[in-house]
């Protein structure tokens, strides 16, 4: 990546994860009044600004959220400016509208946005008199159904992308089981993993439990805590434990080479798993393999 894109990425990155906690900071406020809800809207509505430019950021670099008037600048003139803080970059509408032509916004989503980009402009011309509480589930909806989809890991270490609750290393221990235990969340992140058409399959997920992991051809992604791993590494099962099927999730990689201990996205159990000399099938061990008399 070119210094320039460099030093946008670090000052958007650090900016819009510090406004999207602060936003749920308020949203998951047990005792929310008038002055959460305000802090809210303009929270979440500043992350998703931030949000959908670091995004474009990544994927056509700088110049797709500067000003074009700045693009014939040298590098060391635009490196300065950043530092001053005196770059323009593109309107909102601008950047969220190309946003919305690479991600999966369906009616609700778009309708959504709109909704709380409108509150966000009535509260900075006219200001918001008795917002309703219902405004703090909106925007954990927008949590789910856009943020996940903005890449928001790419902030955290490679260590907490993949195989871990990234969630939970983004948004710290405490505020995630705030949020966890918010049934709006998790019941949206569930409905969300079956609507948005994104894989091939819904799965209990291996690292929370929650039925909203997504499989496709690339990787597996859940929507409640946002584990993700390569859909080549992890293999499926059966479990005979609780008969959910294709439910025990094991190291596809390494079982040929010895024995894996799996475990069951659904109940839990531990489950080890070997692979067939015969017909190369996995199974457990306990069971044995269904595929042939070995």
């Amino acid at each position: 990546m070119d210094k320039v894109s460099l030093a946008l990425q670090l000052r958007l990155q650090a900016t819009s994860r510090l406004l999207l906690t602060h936003a749920l900071e308020h949203a998951l406020n047990e005792a929310a009044d008038e002055t959460d809800i305000l802090q809210t809207i303009v929270n979440m509505q500043a992350a998703m600004e931030l949000y959908s430019k670091l995004y474009l950021l990544r994927r056509n670099g700088w110049r797709s959220i500067v000003d074009s008037k700045l693009h014939s600048r040298a590098e060391p003139d635009l490196l300065a400016d950043i530092e001053a803080g005196n770059i323009r970059t593109v309107q909102f509408w601008k950047s969220r509208d190309l946003v919305s032509e690479s991600i999966y916004l369906d009616e609700d989503d778009r309708r959504l946005l709109d909704e709380f980009q409108g509150l966000r402009n009535q509260l900075m011309h006219l200001g918001l008199v008795q917002p309703s509480k219902d405004i703090l589930n909106q925007a954990i909806w927008l949590l789910v159904r856009v943020f996940h989809q903005l890449e928001w890991t790419e902030a955290l270490s490679h260590r907490d992308k993949y195989f871990s609750n990234s969630l939970k290393a983004f948004l710290g221990a405490r505020l995630f089981e705030r949020l966890v235990t918010r049934s709006s969340y998790v019941a949206e992140a569930v409905d969300r993993a079956y609507d948005a058409q994104l894989g091939d399959s819904v799965r209990y997920c291996l690292e929370c439990g929650n039925e909203a992991m997504v499989e496709n051809d690339e990787e597996l992604l859940c929507f409640v805590c946002a584990f993700r791993a390569p859909s080549y590494a992890i293999g499926f099962i059966d479990c005979g434990g609780c008969g959910t099927e294709d439910c025990v999730a094991y190291d596809k990689l390494n079982v040929g080479r010895a024995d894996q201990t799996g475990k069951c996205c659904h109940c839990r159990r531990l489950v080890e798993v070997s692979r067939c000399k015969e017909c190369t099938s996995d199974f457990a061990i306990r069971s044995g393999c269904a595929y042939c008399s070995q």
